[in-house]
């Protein structure tokens, strides 16, 4: 008697499952988290001591053959792309500006010199300290300071100190841009918040990601408001790597890129891999949506809170997630929003049938379905020593053909269309992660706040190139020749103002020799830099800009090795 027959037979006799079915005791756990007991007893996979036996009854086993798909289904209409853009073809400073507005760029400006105001009235400065020649910043200073916080994501230097050293491997760029000590007081006195409207530590209204909640806003805001996505969208944990103590820093021991740091949850879509929507994960201790949490299960709460974030509910998304969040009762809620749901599911959690969880024959698989929900249990190998559960409103009951390379060769390969549609969409927040830490300055900072503000700098510049690689035509640039145009374009502005800012002296004004510099070429007009050009047919590097005096191509970092 196979195990579909003794299911029929169970069902017939009308017994319960309290003595007939197989009771795992132990909780099983995410193999790339770690969670505290309070946060493991919130969330859905605690086991229940008897299962429902209504529905348990609801999952028929199905298969390939006699599955069919569940009818009303949500239908995907809206247009995904890039919306609210510049020109197009224009150039990627414009795209820079779509997030680092005026308004944002001012509000910078205000809190940094608020907070510098504030601590000089406050401490009894020496004459001597660097913080006595402050000044106050500007937008276009601000703007700059950011610039330069993007080279050093390019230019790795083991210490600060070293991107102002004068020995032979010095580079001239940032001293042109900023004294070390004035850059140093910028970071230093750099603010997002007034600190005098937080509350204070021993206060039960504090909250320690005040410091940063308003870029957080801004970055949400201009992300949704700039970019439609794809119908399947991933959502993950995303880590800003720190060892800052706060009381909300986690320790994943598997993760290989960082193992201490500040939690955020994160929506993506997998297409473009484009950030949607993200917040920051408080730790278990937060008492915001406690309830609900433990009512439905911390999983539940993240993605309805990320969905709603974006305005993504019912519209016909596909969101793919690990067995941290997937939940038959999540599935079921968010098919109800007009949202569809796959991902790798726990067998401990609320209504997986018995039939589905004995251990399989190696290559075999076995589906359940009620209604829109669709169960598979999947051993593809025999050295896999468990079952894959897998849950799905999107997909049927149906095997897909998917193409592995093993050896130089392309080789076929039949798997159940739910592993096939989990594999392919399930990494877009680990892909986004990796495009963030290809050009992300991760030094240390003393202020966790500050670490994750730069950080959310660096994933704004992101979203920012790949809106643009969605908005050109012809040929792209690449993500270090976008990011190196952006400094460019803002290293011009800042050098002819800091020109402007300065008396001229009297030797030039008796001439009529221009004075050294650079200056912008009408139009779209380039002209290659006589600088950093390659010679004997190599790639040449074209500029806006040229040189005041030859009116040769020159790029406004490579002044001081420009001879005319």
């Amino acid at each position: 008697m196979d195990d579909r027959e003794l299911v029929q037979m169970l069902d017939q006799m009308d017994l319960t499952d309290s003595d007939d079915e197989e009771i795992v005791a132990s909780r099983s756990r995410h193999p790339r988290r770690i969670y505290s007991d309070s946060e493991a007893s919130n969330s859905e996979s605690d086991l229940e001591e008897n299962d429902s036996e209504e529905v348990l009854r609801n999952f028929r086993e199905v298969t390939v053959a006699n599955d069919s798909e569940y009818n009303p289904r949500p239908q995907f209409m809206e247009i995904a792309g890039p919306k609210h853009m510049p020109e197009r073809n224009s150039i990627p400073r414009a795209y820079f500006d779509l997030f680092f507005t005026e308004e944002f760029l001012s509000l910078l400006r205000s809190e940094t010199n608020r907070y510098a105001r504030q601590f000089l009235n406050r401490v009894e400065v020496p004459s001597a300290s660097r913080v006595a020649e402050w000044k106050a910043t500007t937008v276009s200073e601000m703007r700059s300071f950011i610039a330069v916080l993007l080279e050093m994501g390019v230019t790795r230097r083991p210490t600060l100190f070293s991107y102002w050293s004068t020995n032979h491997r010095h580079i001239p760029w940032f001293g042109q841009m900023f004294s070390r000590n004035r850059f140093q007081l910028v970071c230093r006195f750099f603010h997002v918040v007034d600190n005098n409207k937080l509350p204070a530590r021993d206060s039960p209204e504090y909250d320690p990601t005040a410091k940063f909640e308003l870029v957080v806003i801004h970055a949400n805001n201009k992300f949704k408001f700039h970019y439609s996505p794809h119908q399947h969208l991933s959502i993950d944990e995303s880590l800003v790597g720190t060892k800052c103590r706060t009381s909300f820093i986690q320790y994943l021991p598997n993760k290989k890129h960082h193992r201490w740091g500040i939690k955020f949850w994160m929506l993506t879509d997998v297409v473009t891999h484009y950030c949607l929507s993200f917040f920051c994960y408080r730790g278990a201790t937060d008492q915001r949506n406690k309830e609900e949490i433990r009512k439905n299960g911390l999983g539940y709460v993240v993605i309805h809170k990320l969905l709603n974030m974006g305005n993504y509910l019912m519209k016909g998304y596909h969101v793919v997630a690990d067995n941290f969040f997937t939940s038959i009762s999540l599935a079921r809620a968010l098919f109800e929003k007009g949202t569809y749901l796959t991902g790798t599911i726990r067998n401990n959690r609320k209504y997986i049938p018995s039939f589905m969880k004995p251990k399989l024959q190696e290559g075999t698989s076995k589906y359940a379905r009620n209604n829109e929900t669709l169960l598979l249990a999947y051993r593809g190998k025999k050295s896999q020593k468990k079952n894959v559960l897998l849950l799905s409103t999107y997909e049927k009951a149906q095997n897909k053909t998917t193409i592995i390379r093993k050896r130089n060769a392309q080789i076929e390969v039949e798997k159940p269309a739910i592993v096939a549609e989990y594999n392919k969409h399930m990494g877009g927040v680990d892909t986004s992660n990796m495009m963030l830490y290809s050009y992300l300055d991760e030094r240390r900072a003393i202020k966790y706040w500050k670490k994750v503000v730069f950080s959310i700098f660096s994933r704004m510049v992101l979203n920012a190139y790949i809106l643009y690689q969605q908005n050109t035509d012809g040929r792209i640039k690449t993500r270090l020749e976008f990011i190196t145009d952006i400094i460019q374009s803002i290293t011009t502005e800042w050098m002819a103002e800091k020109r402007i800012g300065h008396d001229t002296p009297l030797a030039e004004t008796s001439t009529n020799v221009p004075r050294i510099g650079v200056r912008k070429l009408p139009g779209k007009l380039e002209r290659v830099c006589v600088v950093c050009s390659r010679k004997n047919g190599g790639p040449k590097r074209k500029s806006r800009t040229i040189c005041n005096r030859c009116n040769k191509g020159l790029h406004g970092v490579c002044i001081s090795s420009h001879e005319c």
